[in-house]
């Protein structure tokens, strides 16, 4: 008769604090033991064999093209070439151009320490005289004048007029020196003939070195397209490499959302509705890696032999996990009853990569070789739904949540590790005021003259609200109550079939509140509406800052840029603002 007992995991568990019962492993009859494992079929044998040997082929190719910016359904354009070695991915979609070369306060921290570096690059020249009294004297930083002194916070006024006839502008000494066709040198430095090269050294070096400190776009490059889509407050911009033979090979990834940081392969989708025209570009080469696979192992794993001491940080049988946490069920079954049926196979590819795999042969010690193919692979006819995880999607439909899985994909993305992140230069909180019925961008910091992030919400935190009228006197009517300078109210507008938030005006205003942040304001763009989609300001709000980024490439160079972050903010909020409000 067939037994009804069955389990899944035997843990043996004694109530004795003594660990000795447990560890002589006591065996009343080995026999029936010995006589039970062959009734089950464990001396067959059948997967004894461990891989020694695995052999992977597949197809690799480098993603060259890129396109900045969205790029609408059923477009195909000759996209630029980019080379994933020479910049990261995070620093060509992120960096933003900096503010053009300015006058009186703006720039002068940065315009005094770069005079100081020329004189340090004219000074490592072997001349016959000392010329940096004459750069000095001719470029010198000029008092700031009584227009340029008017919104200039307190600590610039300071610095401006303590470096003032004293330190080398470095904004006049650039302007000066000319651009392409090289350095030129005023006639009234009085410099040597003899001397003149070793200063032209020192002034192309010096330009040089200015070029390399903050990463910016090519002038002129990509057509004026920039990933930085101030409507959306996020980036967009695309990948594409040939993988086939044929013209029609192109594969092509979108990130349409990217706005945190991390630059992953799980940031992108297969659009499949754009050509980038890689049909010129040469297809990806087949590549054969052959490797010694290593099981998989992690802090906490039973131990494969019985008197092994095991890692007491995970105890597998304490853990207790709901009857719908079903990864952690997964998880459990798998490190308890197969822990020791993984392997791992080192297989390098170069960063910036696309991959798809062909076959995977694994040799066991038994000699028994086993052919692998792809997990969705269309000559394996299972009749079983595949595991969609780790998979690319490609959304049909702009209003697709996930999209069709896209098997047999893998783009192994060169993703930093983790760039540092400067203060933040501005800063503009969105959220919604359900009482007032409006939502604001509150701009929080603000870049100062000198470079630096202030911030503009002290003293004027809070929203100034209308006193009470003393007792006995004539209530006073008011239409609407004030707010603080740096909220800008957003209203709802229509535009086509959507709804957008535009800058809207405060009582008393001839026009809309204007913002002074470069996150909502866009310098090279002033006639431009802003008009975020409503979705983009949610009810858990949000927080757009703009900073520098450093990190260092594979190689060890040193990238700088200035990029935008956008995260979760803290909710609805409050401006005080009331309407027909009557003083009692």
């Amino acid at each position: 008769m067939a037994s009804i007992t069955s389990w899944h995991r035997l843990e043996p568990q004694t109530g004795d604090a003594e660990v000795a019962t447990g560890a002589s492993a006591r065996l009343a009859d080995p026999l029936w033991l010995l006589a039970r494992q062959w009734q089950v079929g464990e001396f067959q044998g059948e997967d004894g064999g461990s891989p020694i040997v695995a052999r992977w082929r597949g197809r690799v190719t480098e993603l060259r093209r890129r396109w900045l910016g969205p790029i609408p359904p059923n477009t195909q354009v000759q996209a630029p070439r980019f080379d994933p070695a020479d910049v990261p991915l995070e620093c060509l979609v992120e960096r933003q151009p900096l503010p053009p070369i300015g006058s009186g306060a703006d720039g002068l921290r940065d315009a005094v320490e770069h005079g100081a570096q020329f004189l340090r690059f004219l000074a490592a020249q072997p001349t016959t005289g000392d010329y940096a009294s004459e750069f000095r004297r001719l470029y010198s930083v000029p008092p700031l004048t009584a227009a340029e002194r008017v919104g200039v916070d307190r600590n610039a006024l300071d610095y401006a007029d303590l470096v003032a006839d004293r330190a080398l502008d470095g904004r006049r000494l650039r302007r000066a020196l000319g651009g392409a066709g090289g350095p030129v040198l005023d006639p009234s430095l009085g410099v040597q003939q003899g001397d003149r090269a070793e200063v032209l050294l020192a002034c192309s070096t010096w330009q040089q070195w200015l070029a390399s400190l903050v990463s910016q776009p090519v002038a002129g490059g990509d057509d004026g397209r920039t990933a930085w889509q101030p409507d959306r407050l996020e980036y967009s911009f695309s990948l594409a490499s040939r993988l086939n033979d044929d013209r029609f090979g192109e594969r092509t990834l979108s990130a349409e959302r990217y706005d945190d940081g991390t630059l992953d392969w799980y940031s992108f989708d297969l659009n499949g509705e754009v050509n980038l025209g890689t049909a010129a570009d040469a297809p990806g080469e087949i590549v054969t890696r052959t490797v010694v696979p290593a099981p998989v192992t992690y802090r906490g794993m039973p131990a494969a032999r019985f008197w092994e001491f095991e890692d007491a940080v995970l105890d597998v049988g304490a853990l207790r996990p709901g009857a719908t946490d079903l990864g952690q069920l997964l998880t459990i079954g798998t490190i308890g009853g197969f822990g020791n049926d993984w392997f791992v196979l080192p297989i390098e590819l170069p960063v910036g990569s696309l991959v798809t795999s062909r076959s995977l042969v694994v040799t066991d010690t038994f000699g028994v070789r086993s052919l692998h193919r792809p997990n969705g692979d269309i000559s394996i006819a299972t009749g079983r739904a595949h595991w969609h995880m780790y998979e690319f999607a490609m959304p049909v439909d702009s209003a697709d949540a996930f999209g069709v899985p896209i098997t047999n994909l893998f783009y192994l993305a060169p993703t930093l590790v983790q760039p540092q992140q400067g203060e933040p230069l501005e800063e503009v909180v969105l959220l919604r005021d359900e009482t007032a019925n409006l939502a604001w961008a509150i701009e929080r910091r603000l870049e100062s003259p000198l470079g630096d992030g202030i911030d503009v919400t002290t003293g004027d935190l809070e929203p100034d609200l209308p006193d009470v009228s003393p007792q006995g006197d004539v209530p006073r009517y008011r239409l609407a109550t004030d707010v603080p300078a740096h909220w800008i109210p957003l209203l709802p507008v229509r535009v086509g079939n959507e709804v957008r938030l535009a800058r809207a005006a405060l009582r008393g205003a001839s026009g809309p509140v204007v913002s002074r942040s470069r996150v909502l304001h866009d310098p090279d763009a002033p006639d431009r509406r802003l008009l975020l989609p409503e979705e983009e300001v949610p009810r858990e709000g949000a927080v757009v800052r703009r900073a520098y980024q450093a990190a260092r490439s594979a190689d060890g160079r040193l990238h700088v840029w200035i990029g935008h972050r956008n995260a979760v903010g803290r909710g609805e909020g409050s401006s005080g603002l009331r309407f027909d409000h009557l003083n009692e």
